[in-house]
């Protein structure tokens, strides 16, 4: 009686690509690499940008109720925003950097 479990050392290994069952790439680590390096750099971009604003080196004439909250306050949600849209742009980037990939092999 065969086992579904006895499977060889070769087949047990997880490459870094996922495929679906019609052949198409489902996960690259470009992905994850892409919305990390997007993160970090949107969110220093924008903390420091609301920096700026808050203490009142860029006076921007409707931003006053952002500027009343503090420094610490704005970079802080300056920061967030930006990680949360470097995440989201740096993934989708990612996904095309995938799909070239995929084709490529």
């Amino acid at each position: 009686m065969n086992n579904h479990t006895d499977k060889k050392d070769a087949d047990l290994i997880v490459g870094y690509t996922n495929y679906d069952p019609e052949g198409q790439a489902v996960y690259h680590p470009a992905i994850m690499k892409m919305a990390i390096i997007w993160a970090i750099v949107l969110g220093v971009i924008l903390g420091y940008v609301g920096y700026m604003v808050s203490s009142g080196a860029w006076p921007i004439r409707d931003l006053g109720q952002y500027a009343t909250s503090g420094t610490a306050v704005s970079f802080f949600v300056g920061a967030v925003t930006g990680i949360a849209l470097g995440g989201l742009i740096g993934a989708l980037i990612g996904m095309g950097k995938m799909k070239h990939k995929s084709r490529d092999m």
